[in-house]
């Protein structure tokens, strides 16, 4: 007989790779190393950056906002914004950022229409965000080809993937008998009925291809001003690479940390490969590691922990456990 191969326990391990290699990174560098770079940026460049997160944070909510009306999905600005940092909160402590979907549960909330709606505008929402970073991802593979040669076919194949997928799930014919195709042999003969019913749904009110071209050059802006927040940082220790490619490298961080969901947050995987890019242009491995933790608590860390102080503050108003 043969046995059954179960992936639950390398499901279980999987997002604690990062972290194990997150660790390994600092053992590798020396902690003492670590901790006098991060003393050595002024306390004034963190605000800087944390203030250049006002404008990435307004494009995030008109961009958001954008798609709402597109589905017919009404909620009120600031509503978004407060929904967009307790998301940001929940995207920050899982891998891959799977959790920001679940501010799927507080739209509803806020706009009484269905889940399977808001689930559908989340996802729409993460896709384009991803797209766009991997867009800026692609364009950094081909200016640095001669310095990183291999991120070039890696990337482009994970773009052109995710467009393809993008392109094919908003189709509703295309999208639909996917899923019954996929999902129904394993559901109860009872659920059956019920997955016609929130396919539907999801696809209700679906913006058009169209609809989508203004929201991706949001996100193209949103990419740009997440890299300059670590740019500021950097600024403190007087690095000798061009502004361009900075930019570049720490996005192509980020979306290779987002390509490999093994940490919470890309703990580990970001920080790897900002040091294999800042490598080549001499700067030491202690500074690269510092710039990149440094940055992820300016972009998403910190305005995330606003996002959670929010969650407790309003408990009564977002609960998860409110009936769907």
């Amino acid at each position: 007989m043969i046995r059954k191969v179960s992936l639950k326990p390398l499901i279980k391990i999987m997002p604690i790779l990062g972290i194990i290699l997150f660790v390994y990174i600092i053992y590798d560098i020396g902690i003492e190393k670590i901790i006098n770079s991060f003393l050595a940026i002024p306390w004034y460049y963190y605000l800087i950056a944390l203030a250049v997160f006002l404008p990435k944070l307004a494009l995030s909510t008109a961009k958001w906002k954008y798609l709402c009306d597109k589905q017919k999905i009404e909620v009120s600005t600031p509503s978004l914004t407060h929904l967009f940092l307790i998301g940001l909160f929940f995207g920050s402590v899982t891998p891959g950022g799977i959790g920001l979907h679940l501010r799927s549960y507080y739209l509803k909330q806020q706009s009484n229409v269905t889940f399977e709606k808001c689930l559908a505008n989340s996802i729409i929402d993460g896709t384009l965000n991803l797209l766009a970073g991997t867009f800026l991802a692609v364009i950094g593979s081909i200016i640095l080809l001669s310095r990183f040669p291999s991120f070039l076919p890696i990337i482009f194949g994970f773009f052109i993937i995710c467009l393809l997928a993008f392109l094919f799930f908003m189709g509703k014919k295309r999208g639909s008998r996917f899923f019954r195709f996929l999902i129904r042999p394993f559901l109860p003969k009872k659920y059956k009925d019920n997955l016609d019913v929130s396919l539907d749904l999801i696809y209700e009110d679906l913006p058009k291809l169209s609809h989508t071209i203004i929201p991706f050059i949001y996100e193209i802006a949103i990419w740009i001003i997440a890299a300059v927040q670590v740019y500021i940082i950097a600024m403190s220790f007087n690095i000798n690479i061009p502004y361009i490619e900075f930019i570049l490298m720490s996005t192509i961080s980020v979306v290779v940390s987002n390509m490999i969901p093994i940490s919470i947050g890309g703990l580990g995987v970001r920080e790897g490969v900002f040091i294999v890019c800042l490598a080549s242009y001499s700067v030491p491995y202690e500074i690269a590691f510092v710039l990149s933790l440094a940055g992820f608590l300016v972009k998403a860390l910190i305005p995330s922990l606003i996002g959670f102080l929010l969650l407790l503050i309003s408990g009564h108003k977002y609960s998860l456990y409110d009936k769907l």
